[in-house]
């Protein structure tokens, strides 16, 4: 009996502690986002100010309207969380729990990867509709605590996307919005691929394209300073160095090997590698610990299969959402595969 009690003591205290480093994980990820985003402001006030005699103001007005916009989007997220805890009964019990509230919880920082993953460019509306989602998918027990088996902002993305395309379809735009489409996908269209010259005249340079003095998502514009919270993480023992090395070595090597294979110039190989949602995926998706716990036994099999197949989609398939995808492919590989092992358990 006292055994019994001891592994029950154990196994609480294992989850206990496990909740807290979730909390703490989750407080890091929204402070090194917000600081991000702001990077991510400063980089587009930057370029838009350079352009012609008026750049400067027309750059401030951006940045006016994109900071409202931030503003709108996270009170959103915040009060769809909210709403959710009080359906759920989780509802915080003072006015200081009800403002940090969404800082230990996962919705407030999905909604801060949605805005790097695309930009603030987005409409509002398509923003609302994608956090409500999130919300609603990292939201899903009855006694409040967060689990998923797929990842809830994949599935913010894949909204905002349809959303985008849909509403710009209404207006009868034609050409994929900046925060869509990237310097690879340009030089490597395939009606109209671009020649070193050509791309030295869109984008100025390779240096500028690895600074991120361009139009475009705003993981795509920040190489360089996802490279440094990555870094800044790993120090922190917030996210596992080991599987981000892992993930991002074998996308290195087989964008490498594709890119010798089919004999593309080195900066062509360089743009594949500067890939703002591979960065994404690695340090913040991959290392998300609700859905990392699940495959405990298993990690580096699905990091190393989630690399392959990142590769393999940015490639062949699309290169902006492809991580995503295959992020999402193997997680509902993952679930299916842990349910019928479940079930032959069972009847063993």
């Amino acid at each position: 009996m006292n055994r019994i009690k001891e592994v029950i003591k154990q196994k609480s205290k294992e989850y206990h502690e496990k909740r807290v480093f979730c909390e703490h994980q989750v407080g890091y990820f929204i402070g090194v986002s917000l600081i991000l985003i702001a990077i991510g402001l400063f980089v587009e006030y930057s370029y838009y100010s350079t352009i012609g005699y008026l750049g400067k103001t027309i750059a401030f007005e951006i940045l006016k309207i994109h900071v409202m916009k931030l503003a709108i989007i996270l009170g959103y997220a915040w009060l769809n969380d909210l709403i959710l805890a009080f359906i759920v009964r989780t509802i915080p019990k003072s006015i200081k729990q009800a403002i940090c509230f969404p800082f230990k919880r996962p919705t407030f920082l999905f909604t801060l990867l949605l805005v790097l993953m695309l930009s603030l460019d987005g409409p509002i509306s398509v923003f609302c509709v994608a956090i409500t989602a999130i919300a609603i998918f990292s939201q899903n027990t009855k006694k409040g605590h967060t689990f998923y088996r797929i990842h809830p902002v994949l599935i913010g993305y894949f909204i905002s996307v349809l959303g985008i395309l849909f509403t710009n379809n209404n207006l009868g735009l034609i050409e994929l919005p900046p925060m869509l489409t990237a310097p690879y996908v340009e030089v490597t269209h395939s009606l109209n691929p671009l020649t070193y010259s050509q791309f030295k005249a869109a984008y100025y340079s390779l240096a500028t394209v690895i600074f991120g003095i361009f139009e475009g998502s705003l993981c795509f514009t920040l190489i360089i300073p996802l490279i440094v919270c990555a870094l800044f993480l790993i120090k922190r023992k917030i996210i596992d160095y080991k599987l981000l090395t892992i993930y991002l070595g074998i996308y290195t090597l087989i964008g490498i090997s594709l890119g010798f294979i089919f004999q593309y110039p080195y900066w062509i190989n360089v743009l594949f590698l500067l890939n703002g949602s591979i960065f994404i995926t690695g340090i913040f998706l991959l290392s998300d610990l609700v859905i990392l716990e699940s495959y405990h036994n298993y990690k580096y099999v699905y990091c190393i299969s989630l690399g392959i197949l990142s590769a393999l989609l940015c490639y062949f398939f699309d290169f902006m959402a492809a991580p995503y995808l295959a992020l999402a492919i193997i997680q509902l590989l993952m679930w299916l595969f842990d349910g019928v092992n479940k079930i032959i358990h069972a009847k063993n």
